[in-house]
């Protein structure tokens, strides 16, 4: 069962995923997210494509996890459960269970991290950070930089982000740095 906080999450990733606000998480929001991104970072048209492709495997990803009914679209109660999900197979699930899931938010953190590294210096700089926060139509960007900046060194590791991610989906503590990840919550 999904704490408050956890809830509160969620509930604001959501409605950051559902860029056309129309109470469902669809493809069309990828490809809108992907234009977004695509369109902040001037991007040339290969680069614009991979990264499409790279926001469309994201979707595929979910659907295929999230969308129970498959009608081709995520509702706000099967996002819940989804995220329920998440947390019953870390909190109560076997050994191998919670493994395959910490794997997953791990695997997921690296792509984003890679993602948000339009330089591949292996650091994400605060104006990466804030361009893709931008992009999400996210608030805070410097306020949740400074927070996930765990060690003050002014860019954000691969490691930061993976800690970063198994917080935003699984901590319940109020303090915890990655509850930033996609912006102050609102």
């Amino acid at each position: 069962m999904l704490g408050h906080l956890q809830r509160q999450k969620s509930h604001h990733y959501f409605d950051l995923i559902d860029r056309d606000e129309d109470g469902f998480i669809e493809e069309e929001d990828f490809e809108i997210q992907a234009d977004s991104l695509a369109d902040t970072r001037d991007l040339s048209d290969a680069d614009r494509e991979a990264l499409h492709n790279q926001m469309l495997g994201w979707w595929t990803q979910l659907s295929n996890t999230a969308d129970v009914n498959e009608d081709g679209r995520v509702s706000r109660r099967e996002w819940d459960r989804f995220w329920e999900a998440i947390q019953a197979s870390v909190e109560e699930g076997s050994d191998e269970e919670k493994s395959q899931m910490l794997e997953s938010l791990e695997h997921a953190a690296k792509v984003t991290f890679q993602t948000i590294d339009t330089t591949d210096s292996g650091e994400i700089s605060e104006a990466e950070y804030a361009d893709w926060l931008d992009a999400w139509g996210a608030e805070g960007s410097e306020e949740a930089f400074e927070r996930l900046d765990r060690n003050d060194n002014g860019y954000l590791t691969e490691e930061d982000l993976v800690e970063a991610t198994k917080e935003f989906y699984l901590s319940n503590d109020a303090d915890a740095p990655g509850n930033s990840l996609y912006g102050m919550l609102q």
